[in-house]
């Protein structure tokens, strides 16, 4: 997989900013002594007439000034949020509750009616509905808000650069 893979915008087309700020990278590595003038003269030639990111990506994967870029901006994965959690923790209480006392009927006065079933049924399919909307649609949300963010990050830096 390669770097850009990461952030799913290997098909992201590219003007004329971002080739002058990836020319720029390759300016920095030939003035590093990474590559020499012959190299960055083809490396020039293929970004110029490159459409996307990952048409671009071959002419500056092995420069390791590319590879901090990338790598010092590698967002961190969404884990489940906290309201997740505490929803989960929160309706186990009263399941709980009622399942304590309906078995507490059960061993004492024998087979009663499974009434906590009232209970445990619409908690658990609306705590199911509220997790489901979250990961299928809630963080997929969030996490291109969150790509495109990075996106505008990285665009800033190379025309700092």
């Amino acid at each position: 997989m390669s770097s850009l893979e990461r952030f799913g915008d290997r098909d992201t087309r590219i003007g004329n900013p971002e080739r002058t700020a990836l020319t720029d990278l390759l300016r920095a590595a030939v003035d590093q002594g990474y590559i020499d003038l012959d190299e960055y003269e083809k490396r020039v030639d293929v970004l110029m007439a490159a459409k996307t990111v990952g048409d671009a990506e071959g002419v500056l994967a092995d420069l390791p000034s590319y590879q901090k870029v990338l790598d010092a901006q590698e967002p961190e994965k969404l884990g489940t949020p906290d309201w997740v959690k505490w929803l989960w923790f929160g309706f186990s209480i009263p399941i709980g509750i009622n399942l304590g006392v309906w078995l507490v009927l059960f061993f004492t006065i024998g087979a009663v009616y499974f009434w906590p079933a009232w209970v445990i049924v619409p908690l658990v399919v609306v705590a199911t509905a509220l997790t489901f909307a979250e990961r299928k649609i809630m963080r997929p949300a969030e996490e291109r808000k969150r790509r495109e963010r990075l996106r505008r990050k990285r665009n800033q830096h190379y025309k700092n650069m």
